[in-house]
């Protein structure tokens, strides 16, 4: 009787333990549910890898801040001289602080002085007669900007450096090998005229690229484009031209009729709310034209915005 008695009391006590853990066992899965209700799971919109502080922001260019400041640099690029304004401005023209060219290259600045000219200069704005041109006068702090090279002048806080595009210009043979048919095809179909030249002037950034094309001549006009692919949209800025007697000089003096890709580079390319803003510096044998094209609905439109130096050789 006594191991009887010793044996239902061991089976009472290992129920007595069963029992005390069935009771935190079911406690754990009610906690858990309220857990669940008090934080539940985000959707995919929510999640923090989508908030908007984790996306990463596209910079655009305000055209509004643009402001007619050129200017170029000598030939040891440790200087640039702003051209084309008068006297006196000094307080507005100390606020420049940034020059942006040669293909978006960006660099700082500080205000050195205005720079009278001297009974020297030839007239020439071009780096041997640097020195002796008026103008407002800049240091370049960081690297050296390319000598006899146009540049962009701004105010850090107005030039969002950001909207930069890179660029990759494309020289020489290259440039006319490597314009796809489709392309061609696609732009003679716009424009509803032959090419006679086509020529890929840079890549910019992921699905863009600058053309320069020169349609045949019909009868006496004549007619050039730059040309912005984006994707599958182009966008066209034309340059039409009526010959009138000197077939030697159509579009600038002593041209030749004729478009190359020498006769141009790319000051800086960018964003902006509306589409690519381009800078554009156009040589031709008495100098070179700096200008703006900006993007109005589907074709480009020049700016206000303009510089010209005069190099014509002595």
């Amino acid at each position: 009787m006594n191991k009887l008695m010793v044996s239902f009391f061991i089976v009472l006590m290992l129920v007595g333990c069963s029992g005390n853990n069935s009771l935190t066992s079911e406690s754990t899965p009610e906690q858990s549910a309220e857990t669940v209700q008090t934080s539940p799971t985000l959707p995919p919109s929510a999640e923090p890898s989508s908030t908007p502080s984790m996306q990463q922001t596209v910079a655009y260019l305000d055209t509004a801040n643009l402001k007619a400041n050129f200017g170029f640099a000598d030939a040891e690029g440790r200087n640039i001289l702003v051209t084309g304004h008068e006297k006196g401005l000094d307080q507005e023209m100390a606020q420049l602080n940034e020059a942006i060219g040669d293909q978006g290259k960006v660099l700082k600045l500080k205000f050195n002085k205005w720079q009278d000219g001297t009974e020297g200069s030839n007239g020439r704005e071009m780096a041997h007669n640097f020195v002796n041109l008026a103008g407002y006068l800049y240091t370049v702090e960081e690297a050296s900007a390319a000598p006899d090279e146009t540049y962009y002048l701004t105010d850090q806080a107005d030039f969002k450096v950001d909207a930069l595009l890179p660029i990759e210009s494309i020289k020489g043979q290259q440039a006319l090998s490597t314009v796809e048919e489709s392309i061609r095809l696609r732009i003679v179909d716009t424009k509803k005229r032959e090419i006679q030249k086509i020529w890929k002037l840079a890549d910019l950034s992921t699905d863009r690229q600058l053309y320069l094309v020169q349609f045949v001549r019909l009868d006496q006009d004549m007619l050039f484009s730059l040309v912005w692919k984006e994707k599958d949209e182009f966008i066209f800025m034309d340059y039409p031209a009526v010959i009138q007697g000197d077939e030697y000089s159509v579009w600038r003096v002593d041209d030749g009729g004729e478009v190359i890709p020498e006769m141009f580079s790319i000051l800086f390319a960018a964003d902006t709310s509306e589409g690519p803003l381009l800078g554009m510096n156009w040589w031709g044998s008495e100098g070179v034209n700096t200008f703006f094209l900006k993007k109005e609905r589907d074709s480009f439109k020049e700016m206000d915005i303009q510089y010209g130096r005069y190099t014509s050789p002595l």
